[in-house]
C-alpha cells in the first residue's frame, strides 16, 4: 500500500522506514539519479581481538548480498540515463564489485573526494584525507563534460550542522546531482538529508528514505530552512 510521507514540501518527500521495505513499492524508471551514502555493513568477524584473524570473505559475501538487494531496486527505479552514486571507502570496493557483477552492471567510475582535511589513521598507516564514491552509470548515462576528472576537492567542515558523523558537504552532492538528467533524485539512506538539501537548492525534486526517525526530523528541519533554488552566480 501507499506509504505516508514523513515530510512533503516543495517537491521534496521524506519517508521514515527501511529502504528495503520502501524501494519495492516504487515504480520502475521513476528517478533520474540515486545519490546515497549507505551504512557501512562490513562485519567485524575479521577484527575481533583475542581470536585468530578470520578471512573477511564471509563478511564480504553477506555485505555484497545486502548491497545487491538495495542496488537492484535502485537500478530498477532509475531511468536508463540515470547515474547511481554510492559513497564508500576502499574496504567497500570489493563488496560493491561483487554486488554489481551479480547484477550485470559495472562500476563506471570511482570518484575520489579529497576532503582537504586529515582524519585519523593507525600508527602503522597513513592518515586518511579522502573518501570514495562509486558511480554506476545506467546504460544510457553519459557525462557530457569530457574534461571532468575523478578527483573532486570539496572541504569537509569539521563541524557538521546535523551532528550526523558521515554528513557530506552539500556542494559535493550538488556536483553529483547536476550530472544527472532532470527529474527526481532518490536517496534511500538519507541520513541528515544533505542530498535532499542539495536537490532543493538546485530546484529539483527528491525522495529520501531514512530508518532513524531522529534523522528524518533533522532533515525536515534543514529542508524547511533551506532557500530554493540556489541563486547561481554567473
Amino acid at each position: 500500500g501507499a506509504m505516508t510521507p514523513y515530510y512533503e514540501q516543495d517537491g521534496i518527500t521524506i519517508y521514515h522506514g527501511d529502504a528495503l521495505d520502501m524501494l519495492p513499492t516504487m515504480p520502475d524508471d521513476s528517478v533520474c539519479a540515486v545519490v546515497t551514502d549507505p551504512p557501512y555493513v562490513l562485519g567485524s568477524a575479521s577484527t575481533r581481538r583475542g581470536e585468530l584473524a578470520q578471512s573477511p570473505v564471509a563478511d564480504w559475501t553477506n555485505a555484497a548480498r545486502w548491497y545487491r538487494d538495495w542496488l537492484s531496486h535502485a537500478m530498477r527505479v532509475s531511468r536508463d540515463d540515470a547515474p547511481v552514486w554510492a559513497f564508500g571507502n576502499w574496504r567497500t570496493l570489493q563488496v560493491i564489485e561483487m554486488a554489481v557483477q551479480s547484477l550485470a552492471r559495472r562500476i563506471t567510475s570511482v570518484l575520489v573526494w579529497d576532503k582537504e582535511w586529515i582524519g585519523v589513521g593507525s600508527p602503522n598507516g597513513l592518515r586518511c584525507s579522502y573518501e570514495l564514491a562509486f558511480l554506476l552509470g545506467g546504460p544510457e548515462f553519459a557525462v557530457s563534460d569530457r574534461t571532468m576528472p575523478d578527483i573532486w576537492r570539496e572541504r569537509w567542515a569539521s563541524s557538521r550542522p546535523s551532528g550526523h558523523p558521515q554528513e557530506k558537504p552539500v556542494a559535493l552532492l550538488a556536483r553529483m546531482i547536476v550530472l544527472a538528467p532532470d527529474g527526481i533524485v532518490l536517496d534511500p539512506f538519507m541520513g541528515s538529508g544533505t542530498a535532499l538539501v542539495a536537490a532543493k537548492q538546485l530546484g529539483r525534486r527528491a525522495i529520501g528514505i531514512e530508518i532513524e526517525e531522529r534523522y528524518c526530523e533533522i532533515a525536515a528541519k534543514r529542508l524547511a530552512q533551506c532557500v530554493l533554488p540556489l541563486e547561481t552566480t554567473a
